[in-house]
């Protein structure tokens, strides 16, 4: 069995627009927050979701990762280097859920490795 790997919103629109392929053997999970930006952009916000959801697994935006997201928020904001709430949410998700994160952005998320994250290089 490959590893399990989340998807962050870049890496998803480039899979779509077929710039990336997914590895075979892995699985691919994505944030609510992800699902959002991603749907938010498209014409047929009904049928992307529909698509996404039947593609990937949804990671939930559930009360450890909006705890966890908080806890980590106020250590940023202490130290002085937050980064933007949708990409801590994401960052945050694959840490809770144990998954590494697939992005082509790592300088936005690499403030969240000494909290645990792992990122994902294919």
């Amino acid at each position: 069995m490959g590893e399990r790997i989340l998807l962050d919103t870049d890496v998803l629109i480039d899979y779509y627009k077929e710039k990336i392929d997914l590895p075979p053997g892995n699985i691919y999970y994505i944030s609510t927050i992800t699902l959002y930006e991603y749907i938010r952009g498209t014409k047929k916000p009904e049928e992307a979701k529909k698509l996404l959801e039947e593609s990937f697994i949804v990671a939930a935006l559930d009360n450890q990762v909006l705890l966890k997201s908080a806890e980590i928020w106020r250590d940023l904001r202490q130290k002085g280097i937050l980064i933007d709430d949708r990409d801590l949410i994401i960052g945050v998700t694959a840490i809770t859920s144990n998954l590494k994160l697939y992005t082509k952005n790592a300088k936005h998320f690499k403030r969240l490795a000494e909290y645990g994250l792992e990122f994902y290089k294919p």
